[in-house]
């Protein structure tokens, strides 16, 4: 079923003809302005709400300080931005889509949105299992490495960074399952030789974990792991 012409952008035409260089630049330009323009209006939304999300993380750690004039909003606007790029996301990865869609041939033109829109969802889901599970008890376990003198004092920008930085690491842990169905629908992985490299694979994820956790830290990094484990071990069932 066709289109209606307003929608019609809102996916690729399978016989599009290829463009020059000067016009892949123009349409490129274009589709930047629409992602900039997406995330400054969802940024402002979100800058709002900027303020309670801050003191949901840091109620975790028993509060926090700042030790700037400016640190708070700040602050808040790095929030409001990370939070804005969680909500235009979609638009952005559309826009992407239709730039780079012209590429791909058929069989991936019709995999590739599904799998955007899961991408996008696991994102998500990460990134809500890192900031409302993981940071908690990975703060309650750290901080009780303290004692009667030794006493946490956490700065707002410090415990915003490490529990940003477990989101985004988190969220692109769960890209594994798109990526690995993507590889296997090209013919580049299978259910039977990943079985077969497994070792390799557990050995990658814990190696990933160290690298991808914002700190030294143990627990970040078992935190982290066991979900790659658990994921690559998922995905094995869809694969073919």
């Amino acid at each position: 079923m066709p289109l209606p012409p307003v929608l019609a952008e809102l996916e690729p035409r399978r016989d599009d003809p290829p463009l020059p260089l000067a016009e892949h630049l123009i349409e490129l330009r274009r589709r930047l302005l629409v992602c900039f323009a997406a995330l400054g209006a969802a940024s402002m939304l979100c800058y709002r709400a900027s303020g309670w999300l801050l003191d949901r993380l840091a109620a975790s750690a028993g509060g926090v300080v700042f030790t700037h004039p400016t640190e708070a909003f700040a602050i808040r606007i790095k929030a409001a931005l990370f939070a804005g790029l969680l909500v235009s996301l979609p638009l952005i990865l559309h826009q992407a889509w239709l730039f780079v869609a012209r590429a791909f041939d058929a069989r991936l033109r019709r995999l590739a949105p599904r799998l955007a829109a899961a991408s996008y969802l696991l994102f998500l889901l990460g990134a809500a299992v890192a900031v409302f599970a993981v940071v908690p008890a990975a703060m309650r376990v750290l901080l009780a490495f303290g004692g009667e003198h030794v006493r946490p004092l956490m700065t707002l920008s410090g415990y915003l960074g490490f529990a940003a930085g477990l989101a985004l690491s988190f969220g692109g842990v769960f890209q594994l399952p798109v990526v690995l169905i993507l590889l296997n629908r090209m013919g580049v992985v299978g259910r039977r030789g990943l079985r077969e490299r497994r070792r390799y694979v557990y050995l990658a994820a814990v190696a990933a974990a160290a690298v991808l956790t914002p700190g030294p830290d143990v627990v970040s990094q078992a935190a982290l792991a066991v979900p790659i484990l658990a994921i690559f071990e998922l995905t094995l069932f869809f694969l073919d």
